[in-house]
């Protein structure tokens, strides 16, 4: 598939994503990218996602849904029993590929991502065989500092309104880290990707809009 070629900022941060050993892929459009992911999947794998308002909006989910993978995730939404629950969830996290958003990515190519029950950062981390993460480039930060404050007053702010949770920066548009505790929390565990051993494990999709929250 080809490539649409980098804007000069993008290609910096793809320099120093390379040095990391994680590839970057850019697409001017949400289609473009949806139709690479797609291109990246092969039929027969097990493919799972964490929650993503990027891959919603560019069609991934519905995509995989209808798609020729092994796609655990409505299944797992099926499950009443709660231990059995978390045992279906705990295994998807081991997904041949697994695919999901970027709360916050600085130009120097540190990727930052938090989660409420930590299954979704577990893939990520560690758990996936092959990992896809997809972006906008209003996920561009100028460093950790700026990641952290988008990732609490932006991603989980809109997450938890999303979810109609009662959480404060829910309630006041700010977080206040120090009272918010409980299950509620959806930043309650920070992944910082700072480097990947595996080469071809990491691929960020940076796309040429502003997507997801």
């Amino acid at each position: 598939m080809e490539l649409t070629e980098c804007p000069p900022a993008i290609a910096s941060l793809k320099r120093e994503l390379a040095r990391r050993n994680i590839e970057l892929d850019y697409c001017d459009t949400g289609t473009a990218a949806r139709n690479l992911v797609l291109s990246r999947l092969p039929a027969g794998a097990t493919v799972m996602n964490g929650g993503s308002a990027t891959l919603e909006q560019i069609g991934v989910l519905d995509a995989l849904r209808t798609g020729p993978y092994e796609y655990p995730r409505p299944k797992i939404y099926l499950i009443n029993d709660p231990v059995k629950r978390l045992a279906a969830r705990r295994n998807a996290s081991i997904a041949d590929y697994f695919v999901g958003g970027i709360n916050a990515i600085t130009s120097a190519g540190e990727i930052v991502n938090s989660d409420g029950s930590g299954n979704r950062i577990a893939a990520y981390a560690f758990g996936a065989g092959k990992l896809i993460l997809v972006a906008g480039i209003n996920k561009i930060v100028p460093d950790l500092g700026a990641a952290f404050e988008r990732m609490r007053n932006v991603a989980a702010r809109d997450e938890c309104r999303h979810l109609g949770v009662d959480t404060p920066c829910a309630l006041t548009g700010n977080c206040d880290n120090a009272s918010c505790r409980g299950p509620q929390r959806q930043c309650g565990k920070v992944l910082i990707i700072e480097n990947e051993k595996v080469s071809g494990r990491i691929c960020v999709v940076l796309i040429g809009e502003e997507l997801g929250y």
